[in-house]
């Protein structure tokens, strides 16, 4: 089913995968209405800063919005008004302000949200303006998680001048079950040469305010285990942080960076097929749902070649290639050949770019550089054929090898 070309399309999440299906549709020709519905107040920004230069203070939010002023999306913006119910007779959307919207296409992009463990979060313009408030210099800082993200919060928090930082990563090295021996020997190099302290495999169980004691002081003595396999507070003040090997450590700024889940509650009544375990819109890889009228795209979806393993999920670069495709679709012409997925990350001093299907892969090579320089080139391959790369300070290489590879969505799944 094509949109027709006056169609008006309601499109819910003002986040990347609705900025750029909006983008996505007028570059490729639609003039009809567009409306886009998000629960933020702010447009449409850039969520991979918010971790980086946001965080340190050398950006300000202006500067990550997405919407260019010099070429403005023809759209209307409907903005702090979540969307909390989705109709499929007649097509449409109904608001918290109790407002419905009629459209003859639904996109939802809703995105994905922050499992929000203790302390700080980092998914969010308030997450990160929180964090950026607080007084890191001289703090001792603990980061929860082992992925790019945490790793990314660890390193500028070393930037701002914390006075400790420790990374409760769940694992010997970061990143070990996804990108291997190698590369996680570097990043655990990399950054243990600023400063930063690494728990090995203990994962965290609790996170708790650390109470005063009578005489204003703060009790050091570790809090009792929760029954949940790991409760959150966003108290004020030092945190004490029980482990899976027994011990308990303190920080003054707790930060979780331990994933995200789909953005989908509002849906578990809808005709809406979702993940039984993500909770995810299911969708075929154009973001098709099966719904006519109905697409997904982004964080909030899982399309057929993200359920093989062929596909990433919640990387920024997919999510782009996610709304091509749908606006395509949408418009009854056939999707442009998708990269293979790409992701990179800034840690410290390092550019660390990631293409193709890691998650996949047998072996793990190292084609250039050494642990120790940081300078790595490694190549991921499965049954002895290649089908990834990850380069520490390798633009050129990993650029050329993205260059020679293109794949369409319909042979994911093949």
């Amino acid at each position: 089913m094509s949109l027709a070309p006056d169609g008006h399309l309601l499109i819910i999440g003002a986040g990347l995968a609705g900025y750029y299906t909006a983008r996505q549709m007028r570059t490729q020709g639609h003039t009809g209405p567009i409306t886009i519905l998000g629960a933020e107040e702010h447009p449409a920004y850039d969520r991979p800063a918010l971790s980086k230069a946001y965080l340190c203070g050398t950006t300000d939010l202006c500067d990550l919005y997405l919407d260019d002023p010099s070429d403005p999306l023809d759209v209307r913006w409907v903005r702090s008004d979540a969307v909390i119910g989705l109709s499929t007779q007649p097509l449409g959307v109904q608001t918290a302000s109790g407002t419905f919207y009629l459209g003859d296409a639904v996109v939802i992009a809703t995105g994905a949200e922050a499992r929000r463990l203790g302390g700080h979060a980092i998914r969010s313009v308030e997450d990160a303006a929180a964090l950026r408030a607080a007084p890191l210099a001289g703090a001792r800082v603990a980061v929860i998680g082992g992925g790019f993200l945490a790793l990314e919060t660890a390193a500028t928090c070393t930037t701002r001048g914390a006075g400790s930082v420790t990374v409760i990563a769940g694992e010997e090295l970061p990143g070990l079950r996804r990108l291997g021996q190698p590369v996680a020997q570097a990043l655990h190099r990399l950054h243990q040469e600023h400063g930063v302290r690494f728990l090995g495999s203990a994962r965290a169980l609790s996170v708790n305010p650390v109470p005063a004691a009578a005489d204003g002081c703060r009790s050091v003595r570790p809090q009792a285990r929760q029954p949940a396999a790991l409760q959150g507070s966003q108290a004020p003040g030092p945190h004490s942080i029980t482990l899976s090997d027994g011990r308990s450590i303190e920080a003054d700024v707790v930060i979780s960076a331990v994933g995200a889940v789909p953005a989908t509650g509002w849906l578990t009544r809808s005709a809406v097929a979702l993940d039984p375990v993500t909770g995810a819109v299911l969708a075929d890889d154009t973001g098709f749902t099966g719904i006519p009228g109905v697409w997904a795209a982004g964080d909030c979806a899982l399309w057929a070649a993200q359920r093989t393993g062929l596909r990433p999920v919640g990387h920024w670069q997919e999510t782009v290639d996610q709304a091509q495709a749908v606006a395509s679709a949408l418009l009854g012409g056939i999707p442009s050949p998708m990269q293979e997925p790409y992701l990179w990350s800034d840690q410290h001093h390092v550019t660390i770019q990631a293409a193709g299907m890691l998650a996949l892969a047998d072996e793990v090579k190292v084609l250039a550089g050494t642990i120790e320089s940081g300078d790595l080139l490694v190549s991921y391959l499965r049954d002895g054929t290649e089908i990834g790369i990850l380069g520490m300070n390798r633009l050129r290489e990993v650029v050329r090898w993205r260059r020679s590879r293109r794949v369409r969505p319909a042979a994911l799944a093949a």
